[in-house]
């Protein structure tokens, strides 16, 4: 493959035959020119075996899920949007999904929430999703990215708690007992 030759790539080696000087295998993914940062940076993800993509069954799964909220599902849950909610993350956080509220109680006292975007309404177990977040553990944080563990529509829309969006699904749900 002559237009890979001099960039990097992420190979599987097939075979390599006790008397050849090269080994036989197949290029998965061009990564593109050495010295370009993104090439470096995915490089490094590559050595690590730490995932460039979502599988193709992982996003078709995640574009199925609904950016709406239906009344039902509302009714469902405790209602805090009309408590001051602020995120915690900051402006440039690759991911929102830690918030804090603060309301007044009475007699001088203060109610202090600690919310964190709860995906399980959507990610059901045994689903794709939940396949690759559990075999992924974590989202991975370099210092010009993020590899997350769930799709973006989960972890940047959905679920996310970016400031002056209503969400009702993130971490409203009632819990019994």
């Amino acid at each position: 493959m002559a237009q890979n030759t001099g960039k990097k790539v992420v190979a599987r080696i097939s075979d390599w035959p006790a008397e050849a000087t090269n080994p036989i295998g197949e290029v998965l993914h061009v990564l593109g020119e050495p010295g370009n940062n993104d090439v470096e940076m995915n490089s490094i993800l590559a050595e690590f075996d730490f995932p460039l993509h979502f599988p193709k069954e992982v996003e078709n799964d995640a574009e199925k899920i609904p950016n709406i909220v239906t009344a039902e599902e509302i009714s469902r849950r405790r209602d805090f949007r009309d408590v001051w909610t602020c995120t915690i993350d900051p402006l440039d956080a690759k991911d929102f999904d830690d918030a804090l509220s603060l309301k007044n109680i009475g007699d001088g006292l203060l109610e202090i929430g600690v919310h964190i975007a709860d995906v399980s309404h959507y990610v059901k177990p045994g689903s794709p999703i939940d396949r690759e977040a559990f075999e992924r553990g974590t989202s991975i944080y370099l210092v010009d990215r993020t590899i997350p563990m769930l799709p973006e529509k989960l972890s940047n829309l959905v679920c996310s708690l970016r400031p002056d969006e209503e969400k009702t699904l993130c971490f409203r749900r009632i819990r019994n007992g």
